[in-house]
């Protein structure tokens, strides 16, 4: 027995020095979100959006993205979980800037339109309302509006 240790502990040096072992600890400020991905969120500053995208580059994130149902609802049931959080507005990494009318998100993915994720007769703005944001008073259901608005961030990170 006393001969299995060290051949233990060298088994498992061996597998963290091959980077197989992944951590699940998300770096502050981030929470768990799910298995993958870690969430920030900031209920008590506002920011513009582009303050936003830079506060989630700091943090080695990115602003929120929303591509799938699966994520609107872990997002969803995440900030309204929370007093703090749940009557917010939270800015997305979605803008039509480039190309009016042509959504976005950040990574230049196209962001998914119509309902479940935008409001109705959401986005409606024409250009000068090029930011999408999560609306608290409509089930965090996206709006568009000026970039120059100050709502609270949301980031992801992957770990």
């Amino acid at each position: 027995m006393k001969f299995l240790a060290p051949v233990i502990l060298t088994a498992l040096i061996s597998v963290a020095a091959s980077g197989s072992v992944r951590s699940n600890v998300c770096p502050s400020p981030y929470e768990p979100l799910d298995e993958t991905r870690c969430i920030f969120v900031d209920a008590f500053v506002a920011y513009t959006w582009q303050e936003t995208v830079d506060l989630c580059k700091t943090h080695g994130g990115e602003i929120l993205m929303i591509e799938d149902c699966e994520t609107f609802a872990l997002v969803y049931d995440y900030v309204r979980s929370q007093d703090a959080t749940k009557g917010k507005h939270y800015w997305i990494g979605a803008t039509d800037e480039v190309e009016e009318g042509a959504w976005k998100f950040v990574n230049n993915k196209p962001t998914p339109m119509g309902i479940p994720f935008w409001g109705v007769n959401e986005p409606n703005n024409g250009n000068t309302y090029n930011c999408a944001f999560m609306h608290a008073s409509y089930n965090h259901y996206w709006y568009d509006s000026q970039c120059g608005n100050r709502y609270n961030p949301i980031c992801l990170k992957t770990y």
